[in-house]
């Protein structure tokens, strides 16, 4: 009988929870970049974001730098490859994805 009474209990919860959940469509992260200055520093460089079914965004732009913009711009002042991503999160931020692209800013002196 505890066994029955501990799976009622569970199929009751899971019910429950299940209809919490907001069914959403999962997004797509995509994005495409313009700079300035032929990417020698200092650098600003305009990032478009193409993501779909998406809610809210946060970029991360290799240094530590982030933005929760829809399309951010962000300087860059030192020469080096930036690992930059967007995350594209649905209204719960229960899914969500994510694109990385790699940006190279080279020295004024090159």
């Amino acid at each position: 009988m505890n066994a029955f009474r501990n799976l009622l209990i569970l199929l009751i919860t899971v019910a429950t929870l299940a209809g919490c959940y907001k069914n959403e469509p999962i997004p797509t992260a995509d994005f495409t970049y313009s700079g300035n200055n032929d990417f020698k520093i200092p650098c600003t460089v305009h990032f478009t974001n193409r993501s779909t079914n998406a809610f809210s965004y946060d970029w991360y732009f290799g240094n530590d730098s982030t933005s929760a913009d829809t399309n951010p711009s962000f300087t860059y002042t030192l020469p080096g490859k930036y690992l930059v991503e967007l995350r594209a999160y649905t209204e719960s931020r229960n899914e969500w994805a994510s694109q990385r692209k790699e940006i190279v800013i080279q020295d004024t002196l090159k």
